[in-house]
């Protein structure tokens, strides 16, 4: 697992934390990174992760879901702040992640029916 993804898992965590402060906190830096490149396939290789709870890797799915209905064409007039652009070479590798996410293995049925919702509409 990389750092980014590292420090991710850290981050999902404590944002389904029933304490305010360590949410509204690990909220906050989660949106700073939305503008590393590779934020959204670090969600993504969390979500693939079969060792972590279905939980975690459910939350990473729900901040690549919102991340990618901002950002994937480059223009969201219903959201504050700007948009971040996704390169097609990231875009290439989240197709390929979330379709082997949403055909997967009976056993991760709630991982597969959440990757089903990531993707532009």
């Amino acid at each position: 697992m990389s750092n980014l993804e590292e420090q991710l898992l850290h981050l999902l965590s404590e944002a389904q934390s029933s304490a305010l402060a360590p949410r509204q906190q690990a909220e906050a830096h989660l949106q700073a990174l939305h503008s590393n490149e590779a934020f959204p396939t670090g969600l993504a290789a969390i979500a693939a992760h079969t060792s972590l709870p279905i939980s975690t890797r459910q939350a990473a799915l729900t901040s690549l879901r919102l991340f990618v209905e901002k950002n994937w064409s480059g223009e969201d007039e219903e959201s504050e702040g700007p948009t971040v652009a996704i390169s097609d070479e990231v875009k290439a590798t989240l197709r390929s992640r979330l379709l082997e996410l949403a055909t997967g293995g009976e056993d991760e049925r709630r991982v597969r029916g959440a990757a089903r919702y990531v993707g532009p509409r």
